[in-house]
């Protein structure tokens, strides 16, 4: 019989059919991966609140014709006491810097007139207060704690806050003058000049001043101390209790102390 030959025949037609219609196995395609860059998410940042800065004219000074007494300033130091001092309560400034001092108010004196040596013929003479006036002498001490001098506030930057007026140095009170020829000439007050210095055997001079020269820092150390008094022409009516020195420090900042 001829059917296993057809059958054989067959069977390879069949085999070749289905292998034409079968493809080879291909790789999988390549997929190229795209970068994506998600935006950050936004970061709102709260803008802190601008400090409120005290005005203050060039230099330091307070403007002429200003008679409102300035706010209690906030002590710059961390941990003193705020606003007004008392008598003998130090107000540390320079902070955060080599020259970091304290200032101090310890003592007044007042009265309707005081007497003064004059240095030209060595003779004491009174001087009295105008009608309606006194005087007030307030004693003032600063010492550098720091490595470096610190600047000094000089007396034009040091006032009388008094019944809403503002109150300068008395003019008429002369200071220590240079002599090229001999020592300073020092007019001295006859009620305070024994009173000696608080850190130092020496007596009592002008703010300001050493042994008549005029001084513009605080050298290191308790015994470089600018330590001396500046004197006030008040209204008759002031009294300590209702009376307040300000100082206007070398960082712009003001100190203040109740003067009784």
């Amino acid at each position: 019989m001829k059917y296993p030959g057809i059958f054989l025949v067959g069977l390879l037609v069949l085999i070749i059919l289905i292998t034409g219609c079968v493809k080879p196995d291909t790789p999988p395609p390549t997929v190229t991966p795209v970068l994506t860059t998600s935006a950050p998410a936004l970061t709102t940042t709260a803008t802190p609140a601008s400090p409120v800065v005290a005005s203050v004219s060039p230099a330091g000074k307070i403007p002429v014709g200003n008679t409102s007494a300035p706010a209690p300033a906030a002590n710059i130091s961390t941990g003193a006491p705020q606003g007004v001092l008392k008598l003998k309560e130090d107000y540390p400034f320079g902070n955060g810097t080599k020259w970091n001092s304290v200032a101090t108010v310890y003592r007044i004196w007042i009265n309707d007139s005081y007497r003064w040596f004059s240095p030209d013929d060595s003779q004491y003479y009174t001087k009295v207060a105008p009608p309606g006036k006194k005087y007030l002498v307030v004693f003032i001490s600063m010492v550098c704690r720091g490595p470096d001098r610190a600047p000094l506030p000089q007396q034009n930057n040091i006032y009388i806050l008094y019944n809403n007026a503002v109150i300068s140095p008395d003019v008429s009170h002369p200071l220590p003058t240079k002599n090229p020829d001999s020592t300073p000439k020092v007019v001295r007050i006859g009620e305070i000049e024994w009173s000696k210095k608080r850190f130092a055997s020496e007596y009592i001079e002008d703010y300001g001043y050493s042994h008549g020269q005029r001084l513009g820092y605080i050298n290191p150390g308790e015994s470089n101390a600018v330590d001396g008094y500046i004197i006030y022409e008040v209204p008759a009516s002031l009294t300590p209790e209702n009376a307040y020195l300000s100082i206007v420090m070398p960082q712009a900042d003001t100190a203040q102390w109740k003067l009784g």
